[in-house]
């Protein structure tokens, strides 16, 4: 998945989650796959215990590296075409 798509599905998840009443399942599906062990441990607590917080670190924490990894390709982009013009 690339990051668009996964910044994407992650802020859907922290709308979810801003909900009084939040879809657990919902949270879930939109995670599935694109957050990795760590962030996932997180996630699941949270849902287990109800704790906001902890589901909001673990979402956070991955959209931030998607964030990154999304500012990483655009860094590579520039530097090819600066090394293409010369």
């Amino acid at each position: 998945m690339n990051a668009n798509e996964a910044i994407a599905r992650l802020s859907n998840a922290l709308v979810v989650l801003s909900s009084q009443e939040f879809d657990k399942e919902t949270i879930r599906t939109l995670t599935k796959d694109i957050v990795d062990l760590k962030h996932l441990h997180y996630i699941e607590q949270g849902l287990a215990s109800n704790d906001r917080s902890l589901i909001m670190h673990g979402i956070v924490g991955a959209l931030s590296h998607y964030e990154a990894e999304k500012e990483k390709e655009v860094f590579e982009k520039r530097i090819r075409s600066i090394t293409q013009d010369h």
